[in-house]
């Protein structure tokens, strides 16, 4: 449902944008209408989530696991820092193709990179932290076990993200290792804020290059 729900609200608001986009002066194959496209999606989804909550008398964001914890906010950030720094260690010994990627296109204009970076470190992270290890990994750690459900959570989240990378598999591989981190995380703190503090940390490292690079 959550799946459909995305793919139907990213085809409504990409038809909009491509319809509008010209008239706004926003070209539809740039990062930042992109984002739109994606932003309206998630907003969606989550309409649906509260819908489906509702019928249980449940709250959303407390039933995806945005609750208070006990691990320092500092702490977490740092490991997510430390965590990208790993993941660009291992992607050197992985000898990544020289490819350009669907993400890397969405960077070619300077408002798109800034869009994008900002997003990556606020509310990319919390979005994505909320639906995956918020909604899913529950379901599947109920259903395989504490281990398993991390470990199949964080096989669909690198394989979502597959499609950024132009289906390269150092990538997937290396997303799907950090997904595991960040499941491990939120099943200790019982958190998805927590998650969340250490998914932003990963994000910035990589952001905060691609910013400071001088790309034009």
């Amino acid at each position: 449902m959550v799946a459909a729900v995305f793919l139907v609200g990213a085809l409504a608001a990409g038809t909009l944008v491509k319809t509008v986009g010209p008239s706004l002066h926003l070209n539809p194959e740039l990062g930042l209408a992109q984002l739109l496209v994606e932003f309206a999606a998630y907003g969606l989804v989550f309409a649906a989530l509260k819908i489906l909550f509702a019928r249980y008398g449940e709250p959303l964001f407390e039933s995806l696991g945005w609750v208070s914890h006990n691990l320092k906010p500092l702490h977490l950030a740092v490991t997510g820092v430390i965590l990208a720094a790993v993941v660009v260690m291992l992607g050197n010994l992985l000898q990544f193709p020289n490819v350009e990627t669907p993400f890397d296109k969405l960077l070619n204009d300077r408002a798109s990179r800034f869009a994008i970076a900002a997003f990556g470190v606020s509310l990319g992270p919390i979005i994505e932290e909320l639906l995956f290890r918020g909604f899913l990994q529950p379901v599947l750690v109920n259903a395989f076990g504490v281990l398993y459900g991390i470990l199949a959570t964080s096989l669909v989240f690198g394989a979502l993200h597959l499609t950024q990378n132009a289906g390269v598999w150092q990538s997937g591989a290396l997303i799907t290792l950090v997904g595991f981190v960040l499941g491990v995380i939120r099943h200790l703190s019982g958190s998805t804020k927590a998650s969340s503090v250490a998914h932003i940390g990963y994000n910035a490292l990589p952001f905060v290059v691609l910013l400071v690079s001088g790309k034009p």
